[in-house]
């Protein structure tokens, strides 16, 4: 039985190498669990490699092996930019938020600037998503303790901060049954 504080023999020292069979069962473990972006792929490998290497930055080796992970993935249509860019712009729609915060999200999560075009579509009306934010989250008429200037000003700047137009917001606050 090995002590404490010494090495085992049968351990090597050192971090682990990181292989192609290593990123290909990450990146499968990764995408059985939720969709992703391409970007979102490559940005868990690099980081689960900079953290098995014990490393800052890649070499050049690490990278190549990444990008061909992600290639295979996308060979075998485990990982779709198009497909990850419906779903989740179906998703914020749902919640309410504006055309512009369902576009940010999606750049923020590396999708490219025509699939985020394609996956939002012509058939988000920012006024009725306004209008389902405020039904969801009670705002403005709906509110429990009624409107007062200080509540109205904070709904605006909830509905600010779900990408709206001042003008869009209002017109929803003032308004919200309608649709």
């Amino acid at each position: 039985m090995p002590t404490r504080g010494k090495p085992r023999p049968d351990k090597p020292a050192g971090p682990r190498p990181v292989t192609a069979t290593y990123l290909r069962n990450a990146v499968l473990h990764y995408v059985s669990q939720r969709t992703a972006s391409a970007a979102m792929v490559r940005q868990i490998l690099e980081r689960r490699a900079k953290r098995r290497l014990a490393v800052r930055t890649l070499e050049d080796a690490t990278n190549v092996l990444i990008e061909d992970a992600i290639s295979e993935m996308l060979a075998l249509g485990l990982v779709d930019d198009a497909r990850f860019a419906d779903s989740r712009a179906v998703t914020l729609a749902g919640k309410g938020l504006a055309r512009s915060r369902i576009a940010h999200g999606l750049r923020s999560k590396g999708v490219s600037r025509e699939t985020i075009e394609a996956a939002i579509g012509d058939d988000i009306d920012d006024l009725a998503q306004a209008r389902r934010f405020v039904a969801r989250k009670r705002l403005g008429a709906l509110r429990r303790g009624g409107v007062t200037p200080e509540s109205r000003r904070k709904d605006l700047a909830s509905l600010a901060r779900a990408g709206f137009a001042y003008s869009v917001a209002s017109r929803a606050l003032d308004a919200p049954e309608e649709a």
